[in-house]
């Protein structure tokens, strides 16, 4: 009795947050696919403004504090954001909630990627797309490539083979 009241008290204790962070996360997705940036980016900024001021003064939830979809917003509001600095700051605090389970650790494989690329050098797990003229899906830049599955592994993720089978069967939809 005593576990269930305190699960309900802390889901209610952040309703406002959950109920805001998804409708960031519905924002956040309104003009990505396909992506219109004089549309999207406003809304970015100001995804980033909510987004930043909620894990500034509470950390970074988790799933079992305000729901998967609140927590998924609090990842990608920072890997749409325009400012490195910004991914940079969140990179090392989402490691940390990666580490105690309020973040899943693809999110961070994802996050590293991202700001290596920006900062001119390799990706680390191969999470940061290019297309040919084909709209093939391709991988480049990686630090040693023959060791990435073992990298992917590590942070939950399928083989580098199996994400762009996925990737290319969803972009020929």
């Amino acid at each position: 009795m005593t576990t269930f009241t305190l699960n309900c008290e802390r889901k209610n204790k952040h309703s406002a947050i959950r109920e805001t962070l998804e409708k960031v996360l519905k924002a956040d997705q309104r003009f990505r696919n396909p992506y219109i940036p004089a549309k999207q980016n406003p809304i970015d900024r100001r995804n980033t403004k909510i987004v930043t001021q909620i894990i500034d003064s509470l950390g970074w939830l988790g799933k079992d504090e305000i729901g998967n979809d609140a927590n998924l917003a609090l990842f990608l509001v920072i890997q749409h954001t325009d400012k490195l600095s910004t991914m940079e700051k969140y990179l090392a605090k989402i490691k940390v909630a990666a580490k105690i389970n309020k973040a899943d650790k693809r999110q961070v494989a994802y996050l590293t990627d991202r700001v290596e690329l920006i900062n001119g050098r390799k990706q680390i797990y191969g999470t940061q797309l290019t297309f040919d003229k084909n709209g093939n899906a391709f991988i480049d830049n990686v630090i040693d490539p023959g060791k990435v599955n073992e990298r992917r592994k590590k942070m939950g993720m399928e083989a580098i083979e199996e994400y762009l089978k996925v990737v290319d069967s969803d972009s020929k939809r």
